[in-house]
């Protein structure tokens, strides 16, 4: 039965009361997102789609009258089955957020039918509640869904010949997996980046569990607790935040570098003579840096100057050290095996993104789409394991009891020392580039899309599964501080999440 729309008025947005976490409009079981947020259409002249516009396929009828609902309680600023001319009618609601900020969520392309009225304007709405089914209209069926933070009370044209974030509209699907882990018990603060990609650089942590970190051409510090510190401008172009020495130092795109007080301020710089182009890879005492001529270099603890080069090494998509390796696997996709001394030992054409793990005896343990591998200090390779296949999702790792945990982007895998199968589970979808961290009695799973779950390394049991909104462009850092505090750096935010608190699913 559909739910019954509340019959009360409000007359002011406060008595329809907060939103609770998000709730897509339309079963994302049977609707796929046919067109994204901010994509320029050739059907509008170019203009960008200020929504995301979902389709049910070949459904019965393509989905038409299928119901839509309402993602959040909040207030009806506008409701009109004739709201867009023969392209169907639009309902606005209002929600109040937890932080008192308003957002704006709209349902276009509806029709009403008996079991899907559409509500009236300002009336409340609770969350769930069908508001209207999916209409007839061209070019096909669906549902368009935005969210904006202005303008609620009439249907905005659909696309726009500007940015559509700089006019107000925000992409929905970052808006309902930021607010839905941002209204976990477990979560403890966050902050929004400029930059969408992510940090440039990995945030650096220093001893009280604070982190320094960049966001485009600004440096940054948030206190243990996410709370700003401060925040400096830089004339040059950052591409790196670490420690040289035991003093934190920013590292520019020319390859100067300048030591950074806990205070903000710049202090001594020094040039090293190398254009640099990526984030540091950090080996051991070694930060490691790609530049535009496709040469990797190699800096010691006082970050003075360069130790040893590389040439022809394509920018790298994912790095592991041991003291005496360094395995890498480039945007190329080749596999690279160098010794700590900068030696070229191995180099192999792989048909997917590989995931990389140091391995038992200062070895390095390669999860590649034809099986599992052990690569030796001699660049010398041998099969682990034939019946394993991984994927550009795939994941591996070794747990402090030697227990080997493999992901190939669908089912996580347990083995024990001797290669026994001891587990297998399958998890919700994971996109992107994931990685595997052993945290006690836990292995938590981190993609660059931005899912983050915690499974019982004891039986394979799902304890916890959110998401942050990510893509391919983000980078991904994550650290669980003895503060029980668990900071990850996803796309373009920083977020903190109480530990205990997110492994509640794991008690009994």
């Amino acid at each position: 039965m559909p739910l019954l729309l509340p019959l009360i008025t409000a007359q002011a947005q406060g008595q329809c009361g907060f939103a609770e976490s998000p709730v897509y409009p339309i079963d994302t079981q049977v609707f796929q997102l046919v067109q994204d947020f901010a994509a320029p259409s050739s059907r509008h002249q170019g203009r960008y789609h200020t929504g995301e516009d979902w389709f049910a396929g070949r459904e019965p009828n393509y989905g038409i009258g299928l119901p839509v609902r309402a993602i959040a309680t909040g207030r009806v600023t506008y409701s009109s089955p004739i709201g867009w001319g023969r392209d169907g009618g639009v309902v606005i609601i209002e929600h109040t957020m937890p932080d008192g900020s308003l957002a704006y969520s709209q349902y276009g392309h509806m029709m009403e039918t008996p079991e899907a009225s559409f509500p009236t304007q300002w009336n409340c709405v609770a969350q769930g509640a069908i508001i209207g089914a999916v209409g007839d209209v061209r070019p096909a069926p669906h549902l368009h869904f935005e969210i904006r933070f202005s303008n609620g009370t009439s249907p905005g044209p659909g696309y726009s010949w500007e940015n559509p974030f700089d006019e107000g509209w925000r992409e929905p699907d970052k808006f309902m997996s930021n607010w839905q882990t941002w209204m976990l018990t477990a979560h403890a603060w966050h902050i929004d980046l400029a930059d969408e990609s992510g940090p440039v650089t990995p945030p650096l942590e220093l001893d009280d569990h604070s982190l320094l970190y960049l966001d485009a051409n600004r440096l940054g510090r948030l206190s243990p607790d996410g709370r700003s510190l401060w925040r400096i401008n830089l004339e040059r172009l950052p591409v790196g935040v670490l420690f040289a020495g035991d003093t934190p130092a920013v590292v520019y795109a020319d390859g100067s570098m300048q030591r950074v007080g806990l205070d903000g301020a710049l202090g001594e710089r020094w040039e090293t003579g190398i254009t640099l182009d990526s984030a540091p890879i950090l080996a051991g005492d070694l930060a490691l840096f790609h530049t535009p001529a496709d040469t990797l270099v190699a800096y010691g603890v006082e970050r003075q100057q360069a130790l040893w080069q590389v040439s022809d090494i394509a920018p790298i998509a994912r790095a592991v050290a041991t003291p005496d390796l360094i395995g890498l696997v480039t945007q190329d996709q080749q596999l690279l095996t160098l010794s700590i001394n900068g030696e070229k030992l191995d180099e192999a054409q792989i048909r997917e993104q590989a995931s990389l793990t140091p391995g038992a005896a200062d070895t390095l343990t390669v999860y590649t789409q034809s099986g599992l591998w052990r690569v030796n200090k001699d660049g010398v390779w041998s099969t682990l394991r034939e019946d394993v296949t991984g994927s550009a999702s795939s994941a591996v790792t070794y747990t402090a009891e030697g227990d080997l945990f493999l992901f190939d982007g669908r089912i996580l895998s347990a083995y024990n020392p001797q290669q026994a199968l001891l587990w297998q589970v399958e998890l919700p979808l994971i996109e992107g580039a994931v990685s595997i961290s052993d945290y006690g009695s836990v292995v938590l799973l981190v993609s660059n899309y931005g899912q983050i779950m915690a499974v019982q390394k004891a039986s394979g049991g799902l304890c916890n599964a959110t998401q942050i909104y990510g893509d391919e462009r983000a980078r991904e850092w994550h650290s669980l501080g003895d503060d029980g505090v668990l900071r990850i750096a996803i796309g373009d935010q920083i977020l903190g999440l109480d530990w205990q608190r997110f492994l509640s699913g794991c008690a009994g």
